[in-house]
């Protein structure tokens, strides 16, 4: 079961959309991988992503995307049909998104220039986020541990740690490095994983307060992100972000703050690291929002959501084009 802090860090940004998850097995990037095609209906709308986009899950449970804009957006394109999964975290490598499918116990990718979908199954438990490394290693995170696929491989190594009961979110640096937000007994923050190391340590970061946001790497000059909610969605300092430059130390941190609307989550940055796109949420009814910042100033700037009002729902999100790690 989700203890009430995991479901208020799920809630934030994401949506179950009570999809039966596939039931195939396949693997990218592999010799015998089989494809399954995923051509859209005459509805769906199928960009030229010529210009950068943002992409989520829809209501329906399709790809879809908002083209980027300083002013936001509110109208959703799709890309595919429905994928028929329930998806809770997201990243993109290339013209390849790849999603957490957690009730499929799964990765799940989606070429948005093929059409044509893979899949991976993780037998280390329910993915809730994931990651893609500088090398195309996918690290798929679970509530305890992590399952690394490695390009062309369907057969994951394990990363754990006694530290994280709760984990919330992943990231990886460009030397292969593993970050894991989240919760333990007596812990609450950010562990890492040396590269090739399965030993997990606690780097020399801020202590979180309240309640986790998310974990990241600015791809562009491999910097640690970290965002934190202090006064738990109360309506006082949601949104506290630190991004720390290589090597990871807290007399280097600079600290920026957000002010989320209501809460903030899970966040993913543009390919040129000049935009950062944070998970929040209306105030009144929880409807998903993402508020869009210049990074690193964190000047905020537009909104993306579903209908003129935010009373639609959507998942997770990653944006098109981007650069590894994602």
């Amino acid at each position: 079961m989700f203890s009430s802090v995991a479901l208020r860090t799920l809630a934030i940004g994401i949506v179950i959309f009570g999809l039966t998850a596939c039931g195939a097995s396949l693997t990218p990037n592999s010799a015998a991988t089989t494809t399954v095609g995923a051509a859209p209906s005459s509805k769906h709308v199928p960009p030229a992503f010529t210009k950068p986009a943002l992409i989520t899950l829809d209501g329906n449970g399709a790809l879809a995307y908002w083209p980027i804009s300083v002013s936001g957006g509110n109208t959703l394109k799709e890309i595919s049909k429905p994928l028929g999964i329930t998806a809770y975290g997201m990243a993109a490598n290339h013209n390849v998104i790849v999603m957490a499918d957690y009730y499929g116990s799964q990765i799940v990718s989606y070429n948005v220039k093929t059409k044509s979908q893979a899949i991976l199954a993780d037998p280390f438990g329910n993915p809730l986020d994931v990651a893609v490394g500088k090398t195309g290693t996918i690290y798929a995170m679970n509530f305890k541990n992590v399952a690394v696929f490695t390009p062309g491989s369907s057969q994951p190594s394990e990363l754990s740690c006694s530290l994280v009961k709760q984990s919330v979110s992943i990231a990886v640096d460009k030397q292969g490095d593993v970050f894991v937000d989240g919760y333990g007994n007596s812990f609450q923050g950010v562990i890492e994983y040396k590269a090739g190391k399965s030993e997990c340590t606690t780097p020399d970061l801020n202590p979180v307060e309240g309640y986790i946001a998310g974990v990241g790497v600015d791809p562009k000059t491999d910097s640690l992100i970290t965002i934190d909610d202090p006064d738990l969605c109360a309506g006082g300092l949601e949104g506290r972000m630190f991004i720390y430059p290589k090597p990871y130390h807290i007399r280097t941190a600079h600290q920026v703050n957000l002010y989320a609307t209501y809460c903030s989550g899970t966040f993913r940055l543009n390919s040129t690291s000049t935009l950062i796109f944070v998970a929040d949420a209306t105030v009144s009814a929880g409807y998903p929002i993402i508020d869009q910042f210049a990074y690193p100033s964190g000047t905020p700037e537009g909104q993306y959501q579903v209908g003129g009002y935010p009373s639609g729902y959507f998942g997770p999100f990653t944006t098109i084009p981007n650069k590894l790690p994602n």
